[in-house]
């Protein structure tokens, strides 16, 4: 089992707020439609992959701009939850 999951977003993940999970890296996530916790700046989302492999990210753009070509590395912790790391994603201009 791999210790983290990390890739650059499509053009149609940054647009349509989506992450699609390669086979390669799908034993790093959860089953089909069992939620699981992310971690990112502080706050917590509920989130599952679905039967396309995909994970909604929706919550996730409410306050962070997620770019094509911006890498995620997602982790997990001692507790199970996952923890996102997005080193090129800043917050909206407005926020």
């Amino acid at each position: 089992m791999r210790d983290t999951y990390d890739k650059s977003l499509s053009r149609p993940e940054a647009r349509h707020r989506y992450w699609h999970i390669h086979m390669a890296g799908r034993d790093f996530f959860p089953d089909s439609n069992e939620v699981f916790t992310l971690e990112f700046h502080g706050k917590k989302y509920n989130l599952k992959v679905n039967h396309k492999n995909d994970i909604m990210t929706g919550q996730l753009y409410e306050v962070y701009q997620f770019l094509e070509g911006h890498r995620i590395t997602v982790s997990r912790n001692q507790e199970g939850i996952y923890v996102l790391d997005a080193p090129d994603t800043k917050p909206y201009p407005n926020i």
